[in-house]
């Protein structure tokens, strides 16, 4: 177990995490790909993709090689599927991993089938298909032809999918993404291919599964926030929650500037306390989030003031004469949520959990007792 010497932390809840993937699979009746890119959305890939191997999920999802490379090195035999699409000069790397490649544009086609005609065993690929995200993917016609040319050169239609570019926004626009998507599984069906693995799905897209889809691909939804405004109806508890230290509380007189550039000053006498997490650790540092943001201490919310500093965020406890030094604040959990932070600071709770630097110790639990702490450093 690694040492702690920072003062502040990443607490990562795994038998949230279990509950949420068992909560996600009964509502869905069918088997979860969870999203395990961007480490895992900052929970920590190794860990948290060998429990959801352990599970029973049947696949795993990363974006890019590399990520999938790391997962097996750190013991990880599942089948993993890498989203973001792998180029020619990657196409070896991935197949001498057991990698999954995503066939999504022409170039990336032309990858696999080299890399495939090279090997023993036929490569599996899934191929992606565009119906309106506009960014990654073969129209229609591309992948009924790749698919043929993939059978034909001895490798294997896994898998095919697409992905919803309003999920959680607009029903309108994902059926109408899934009726172009379930034509192309009927052409598929006419030229005589039927993939194992048909998935549309992400969080949000639970909401327009249908029978055609034998595979859900959660990621916000496995790590405890539901996609907003629409969601499907499963609960969910927050998995991770970010906390500092209040390393310093200083008196203030009325009209003292706080933090770089003096863009709060203090309206009053203030107690104003110096947490040890900043921006390089997931606090975002926007003038949003300087005006309104807040964190947990001791039960109760106090306002961030002056600007978020790299190492260290300033929040007003003046009204708090319980809180001491050596206190934890909370940046995330349960109170305040990931998606307060990141209304707090105009973004989303997707870009919250993953900016969650890599200094910061991940602490892992299991039915409230620490298991193991990860840290980089």
């Amino acid at each position: 177990m690694a040492v702690r010497l920072r003062p502040e932390e990443a607490r990562i809840d795994l038998t949230r995490l279990a509950a949420n993937f068992r909560a996600i699979e009964a509502h869905a009746g069918r088997p979860l790909m969870p999203v395990v890119k961007a480490d895992a959305y900052g929970h920590g890939a190794a860990r948290v993709a060998r429990l959801f191997e352990a599970l029973g999920a049947p696949l795993l999802c990363v974006a890019f090689v590399e990520e999938g490379v790391s997962l097996r090195r750190a013991g990880v035999a599942a089948p993993i599927v890498v989203m973001a699409g792998v180029g020619p000069e990657e196409a070896g790397e991935a197949a001498d991993h057991g990698l999954t490649p995503v066939v999504a544009t022409p170039r990336t086609l032309e990858g696999a089938l080299e890399v495939g005609r090279l090997r023993t065993e036929p490569l599996r690929v899934h191929l992606k298909v565009d119906t309106g995200m506009s960014r990654l993917g073969l129209t229609p016609a591309e992948a009924r032809s790749a698919a043929r040319r993939v059978a034909d050169a001895g490798l294997v239609v896994d898998g095919v999918l697409t992905h919803l570019s309003s999920a959680d926004e607009s029903p309108g626009v994902a059926s109408a993404q899934v009726d172009v998507f379930d034509g192309l599984l009927a052409d598929l069906e006419r030229q005589g291919q039927r993939p194992q693995w048909v998935h549309v799905a992400n969080s949000a897209g639970l909401l327009h599964s249908r029978p055609s889809q034998t595979l859900i691909r959660p990621g916000l939804l496995l790590y405890g926030l539901s996609p907003r405004p629409l969601a499907p109806p499963v609960k969910v508890r927050p998995v991770m929650t970010l906390v500092g230290r209040i390393e310093v509380i200083h008196d203030l007189p009325k009209g003292t500037p706080v933090s770089y550039g003096g863009r709060w000053i203090a309206p009053r006498p203030s107690r104003i306390a110096t947490v040890a997490v900043g921006y390089a650790d997931g606090v975002p540092r926007t003038a949003a989030m300087t005006a309104s943001g807040q964190m947990n201490v001791g039960g109760g919310r106090v306002p961030v003031r002056g600007t978020v500093c790299m190492d260290f965020t300033m929040v007003d406890v003046t009204d708090r004469s319980d809180v001491r030094e050596g206190d934890e604040a909370v940046v995330f959990g349960d109170d305040p949520t990931a998606w307060e932070v990141a209304d707090w600071a105009g973004t989303n709770a997707w870009q919250i959990l993953t900016s969650v630097g890599l200094r910061v110790p991940r602490v892992y639990t299991e039915e409230g007792r620490v298991v193991a702490v990860e840290s980089r450093y």
